[in-house]
């Protein structure tokens, strides 16, 4: 390395082994040493670190990271030191950028963004945190906090100069999959909510426990925590104020307590104003209030100021693409279609990989009918982003544009030769279009086990039984139960009824996987098939068996046969709630108000439902006048939504109605007095 400026990387570590690779490799000619300290791994980190070259040192854990951070920091020998987590990786192209700072020096230390990615996969789902990681190799620059350790206040208090810089670094650890695996949550909690108790004063401490119950989606306790933390900052410059008020505004929106959070958003835009998550937030309050123009300008402001400055901690896309999306959604309430088209193509056009905006353009550009617009939209979809594909692919099977979607996968497959996800939608296509044979010859050259699953299906509708039979008979032993289902499911089909016989524990599970067969045969229009395979629901008790049979009837529009088998499971003295519903709706379709009003009733009698039971209700007994009835069950449903805006709204025509009434009968009972 040509740099006179040696870089250390410090790492503490235990069992890593499977990000580990991924963070050195990406360090590799960029550090000049990589000191790793491990905690006590039983895994392969150790040998991993070593692999690339690594000093690997070993510290006992103590339950305080900073302890194992200046451990670290001691055995470094470079000049600049950079810490980085072994679920963290220097993104791609920023290492030339680190050393050319390093070389510069015009500052002690340099804060970089940490992209923490989070939801289910890495992508544009993302909060960008400035951070301080990289510094300059001095004793008295030492971390502080068991939990949640900072080195940035330690450097300042040493009269430090720290610069902020747009390096990235890509976190991959509040993955959903990566916390549930790791159980930070549960971990992070347990350290924090001590340090707190030892330590009650102290605002980050605070601050963070409050981040951990926003993550168990505890609002209330984050709520409590963040206010707490507010009263001890000791001023708004520190780095966690800003989202600390953000995260309090947030809470409140959640909550349902929408002024309190305006207030909040609206003194710290005093405070903070190139903070455009505020403006982002206030639009959400508005956009869940109901209050669409409000809304509107919010996003609007946020696309004007466009994303947060580098210092604040920050959803990407707050200006750009998150703003657009959800401009569309106001345009959609509105029943502005094309508008929303125009928002969301935006959205699309910030960020090709925010596939919500994608959705949602592809949908409405179908309402019209798959047509030159829909066509020029597919055109521009990267055929090699498997995820847009499917997305795209949802988007036609939902509107039944099959033939569509048959030409479009093939490109996408083009592209994707291994994608298992894309074959199973070509094959869906392909089914509905009834062109079986092409449909099973998609998904031969795949093993995975749903792909051979759904290909031993279609077999068996081809009367193809040995074959579909030796496919599932090859599954691996996790899938023995489904071998069972499966294995019945041909016998039926070859006229050999066969009801599969579970064990208690796993009737559920049966009943899952058979109705998703009897929907498939529906949804194909395959009605002898699913005449042959209705034995498949054999194991259940008659009436349970009925009731099911009616509910699956029913959400494939088949309301009279619905009815039919639902009442007959009521009469042999099945009660399910959603099957009350059903013959609720099936009453008011054919005007029989009062008969749909006791179903709604029984409905609701066992828990509290979906809202839009309570709505259903509301409608039957507004129909009826009775009004006083309407308002009490709109009072009962807002107990169980708090939040719902419809119920809301519905409430307080109800009371306007109510009173109109009253008066409207007191006139009445005047003329009859007077005549």
């Amino acid at each position: 390395m040509n740099s006179v400026s040696l870089l250390s990387l410090c790492v503490i570590a235990k069992d890593e082994e499977e990000d580990l690779p991924r963070l050195l490799s990406s360090v590799r000619g960029v550090v000049d040493e990589i000191i790793l300290v491990d905690t006590g791994s039983t895994d392969r980190t150790v040998e991993i670190a070593r692999g690339f070259g690594a000093k690997v040192c070993f510290f006992p854990w103590t339950g305080d990271f900073s302890e194992a951070r200046n451990f670290s920091l001691d055995q470094a020998t470079g000049d600049w030191i950079i810490f980085l987590d072994a679920d963290e990786e220097l993104a791609e192209g920023e290492g030339e950028k680190l050393r050319q700072i390093l070389n510069a020096g015009t500052a002690d230390a340099y804060s970089v963004i940490v992209v923490n990615f989070v939801g289910e996969r890495e992508g544009v789902d993302a909060v960008l945190n400035p951070s301080v990681r990289i510094f300059r190799n001095r004793p008295e620059y030492r971390f502080r906090g068991s939990i949640h350790e900072q080195i940035g206040p330690v450097i300042q208090e040493h009269g430090g100069k720290i610069e902020y810089t747009n390096i990235k670094i890509n976190h991959y650890g509040y993955l959903s999959n990566s916390v549930r695996g790791k159980r930070k949550v549960a971990r992070n909690l347990a350290l924090l909510e001590k340090a707190v108790r030892e330590n009650p004063e102290d605002s980050f401490n605070r601050f963070n426990l409050g981040v951990e119950y926003l993550r168990r989606r505890d609002f209330l306790k984050a709520l409590r925590e963040f206010q707490t933390a507010f009263k001890y900052l000791p001023d708004l410059a520190v780095s966690h104020a800003s989202i600390l008020v953000r995260n309090i505004a947030l809470c409140l929106e959640v909550l349902g307590r929408y002024e309190e959070a305006l207030k909040v958003l609206a003194d710290a835009k005093e405070v903070y104003p190139d903070y455009t998550d505020l403006w982002f937030l206030e639009g959400c309050v508005h956009l869940d209030r109901g209050d669409l123009a409000r809304a509107r300008a919010s996003f609007k402001e946020c696309l004007a100021r466009g994303e947060s400055a580098v210092h604040f901690i920050t959803q990407r896309g707050v200006g750009s693409y998150l703003a657009w999306h959800l401009l569309g959604q106001v345009e959609e309430r509105e029943g502005n279609r094309d508008q929303a088209i125009s928002a969301y193509r935006r959205a699309w056009s910030c960020q090709r990989k925010f596939y919500p905006a994608l959705d949602r353009l592809v949908r409405l550009t179908l309402t019209r009918g798959p047509g030159e617009a829909s066509r020029t939209l597919l055109n521009e979809v990267d055929p090699k982003d498997e995820e847009a594909c499917l997305v795209v692919a949802r988007a036609l099977a939902d509107a039944d544009c099959h033939v569509e979607a048959v030409e479009f996968l093939k490109g996408a497959l083009a592209h994707n030769p291994s994608s298992s996800r894309l074959a199973l939608a070509m094959a869906w296509a392909l089914l509905r279009l009834k062109r079986y044979t092409e449909a099973a010859e998609v998904l031969s050259g795949f093993q995975h086990p749903e792909v051979r699953l759904r290909r031993s299906f279609i077999l068996a509708l081809q009367g193809k039984v040995r074959e579909a039979r030796k496919l599932i008979e090859s599954l691996p032993e996790s899938y023995a139960l489904c071998c069972r289902i499966y294995s019945s499911f041909i016998a039926c089909l070859a006229g050999k009824a066969e009801a599969p016989l579970p064990l208690p524990d796993e009737e559920e599970e049966v009943l899952r996987t058979v109705l998703e067969l009897l929907s498939t045969l529906l949804e194909l229009e395959a009605f002898d098939e699913f005449e042959k395979t209705l034995p498949l629901l054999d194991f259940l008790p008659e009436p349970r068996r009925r009731m099911e049979l009616g509910k699956l009837l029913y959400r494939h529009g088949f309301a009279e046969l619905a009815a039919e088998e639902i009442i007959a499971a009521v009469q042999g003295g099945a009660r399910d709630a959603e099957g009350f519903v059903v013959l609720g709706k099936v009453a008011a379709d054919k005007g029989f108000h009062e008969e749909a009003v006791v179903f709604y009733q029984q409905a609701l009698e066992g828990g509290k439902g979906d809202f839009s039971w309570y709505t259903a209700l509301i409608k039957e007994l507004t129909f009826l006048g009775r009004y006083e009835e309407a308002a009490e069950v709109a009072r009962e449903g807002l107990k169980a939504f708090p939040r719902n805006e419809l119920l809301q709204s519905l409430l307080s025509l109800l009371q306007k109605m109510e009173s109109f009434a009253e008066v409207k009968e007191g006139a009445r009972g005047e003329d009859r007095r007077l005549s």
